[in-house]
């Protein structure tokens, strides 16, 4: 039971891996998601650290430093009414000098903004806890009731209704008592008077000075963390960018990685397209690439199956072309042998009158008689033996050879023919190997048919170009004579069997050379122009 399991576990599971295989299309949208997010993270990041570090620096420019610098003011200020309140004879300006300075209502609004900015956020830690108590340092001085107790002791509060019940209501009430000793003419009690407020100015200024103190600690521990802001998202700015740029990096490799199949999809229609009838596994893709290896592998079979049924259809149709030129070849070699052997028969009757005669064997007209039979037997074998060769040709066995080799050689063994023809030839092949598919004894032949066909059409003799050359995917050999050319009317004949314009020709020798290209895979063509000479083209499959 539990080997069963085991084994239906091992079935099912490649199923599902094959299933949980993304297709190309969600591995494009992925990257390209990826390298969105990571983008827009990237940009958030350093919006988010840019609208911190501008907040924080809002912060110390708007509130904080504003507040440092009215503490720095009243302090000089106090000190200033101090030294005002000390002459005597300066009791107007020390009045409106106190009166200008407004004091407590400017100590309020400080801690007011003070209190605000540290819980209201966009202060490093450890600030807003400064700046909490600089804020309550500044109520105490307005709202207690240190300076009520002074003046309570004292001389000042003589006459009064009401005492005062905060350390600003203590001090106004010094003020405007100092206003009326100085109006009344008593110089005396305006002495004392102004001693208080001077004492109070004292106690406010030190209380302002520590607070101020406070207020600077808290700016420095700001703009500290300002800078350390600042560098942080410099650094981002550079390292941020950079591991986005590793990540799209890393993205494209991903991208072309998963293009890879597409690559792979497009050799095997390049492969078929070629020739080669087998597709692509399907099971090495996923989604709509799966499809088309698919589709691709059956387009391979189909292509495959056709091949065959194409061949077959050749084979019966080359059979049949076989049966019709047998016909045709039957009806030739009738026409073509019966003349000689009339001739042979001919000849035999007139020997044979001369053996009556006992004519002696050495006579001239023996021996021309002998040798005309002779000419008539050599022409009946040279007519049968090539009905013969065309007849009983075998199929070729393909295999690489050397093309420039086979030229070479073709050239050396007919240079006797060509000497006596007068025809020169010129050969330009590469040195090295140039290997085609084909059976080298049939191009041989083939090749010797064309170069015999040209001497044959130069009687006076001409020039003859051999040349082998690479045209993209295949080899070209061309044989290109200066003789008369071809009758317009006789082109289309040129690959018939027994098309011939020679009076002792058998019309099947380019017959030969277009079936041997038939059995190599390649091609033959001819150009000619009357006047202009003929050029024949061999186009040969190259050996891979």
């Amino acid at each position: 039971m539990e080997r069963k399991y085991g084994e239906m576990g091992a079935s099912v599971a490649p199923a599902i891996i094959g299933s949980m295989r993304l297709s190309l299309s969600a591995r494009v949208t992925l990257g390209l998601a990826t390298q969105i997010v990571v983008f827009g993270g990237a940009v958030g990041y350093l919006v988010f650290a840019a609208d911190a570090i501008f907040d924080r620096l809002s912060v110390l420019k708007d509130e904080m430093e504003p507040v440092g610098e009215d503490l720095r003011k009243l302090v000089v200020d106090l000190k200033e009414v101090e030294g005002l309140l000390v002459a005597r004879s300066s009791g107007e300006r020390a009045q409106d000098a106190l009166w200008r300075l407004r004091l407590f209502e400017r100590v309020g609004q400080d801690a007011e903004v003070l209190e605000r900015v540290a819980l209201g956020g966009g202060t490093p830690s450890g600030v807003p806890d400064g700046l909490l108590t600089a804020a309550q340092q500044l109520k105490d001085l307005r709202d207690g009731d240190r300076l009520v107790a002074r003046l309570v002791k004292s001389r000042v509060l003589a006459g009064s209704a009401q005492a005062p019940r905060s350390n600003a209501e203590a001090f106004a009430l010094a003020v405007e008592r100092l206003r009326e000793a100085q109006a009344s003419g008593h110089p005396e009690e305006a002495a004392i008077v102004a001693a208080e407020v001077r004492r109070m100015c004292q106690f406010a200024r030190a209380v302002l000075q520590r607070t101020s103190h406070d207020v600077l600690a808290a700016m420095r521990d700001a703009n500290l963390d300002l800078l350390q802001r600042r560098v942080e998202i410099s650094y981002a700015l550079v390292v941020v960018p950079a591991s986005a740029m590793v990540v799209a990096v890393i993205v494209l490799w991903l991208t072309l990685r998963a293009l890879r199949p597409v690559r792979r999809l497009t050799g095997a229609v390049r492969r078929l397209a070629s020739g080669e009838v087998e597709g692509p596994n399907p099971e090495d893709y996923a989604g709509e690439l799966r499809e088309l290896a698919e589709a691709l592998a059956g387009l391979g079979s189909a292509l495959r199956d056709r091949g065959a049924d194409l061949e077959r259809k050749t084979n019966e149709l080359m059979r049949a072309e076989r049966l019709a030129v047998i016909g045709r070849m039957a009806s030739v070699v009738a026409h073509e042998v019966r003349n000689p052997l009339n001739s042979v028969n001919l000849n035999l009757d007139l020997l044979r009158e001369m053996l009556a005669r006992k004519t002696p064997p050495d006579d001239p007209k023996v021996v021309s008689l002998l040798d005309a039979i002779q000419r008539e037997v050599d022409r009946l074998s040279e007519i049968t033996g090539e009905y013969l060769k065309f007849g009983r040709l075998p199929r070729g066995v393909l295999a690489p050879c050397d093309v420039a080799r086979i030229v070479r050689e073709t050239r050396a063994f007919m240079d006797g023919e060509f000497t006596k023809s007068g025809v020169a030839v010129e050969v330009r092949v590469p040195e090295r190997p140039v290997m085609v598919l084909a059976d080298e004894a049939q191009l041989h032949q083939a090749l010797v048919n064309v170069l015999r066909n040209a001497v044959e059409a130069m009687p006076e003799g001409g020039r003859l170009g051999i040349e082998v050359s690479d045209v993209g995917e295949r080899v070209q050999v061309s044989v290109r004579d200066t003789g008369p050319g071809i009758p317009e009317d006789f082109r289309q004949r040129l690959f018939e069997p027994f098309a011939t314009t020679k009076p002792r020709g058998t019309g099947l020798g380019l017959a030969f050379v277009q079936q041997v290209m038939h059995e190599c895979g390649g091609e033959v063509g001819v150009e000619s122009a009357p006047g202009q000479g003929t050029c024949v083209r061999f186009w040969l499959r190259r050996a891979v």
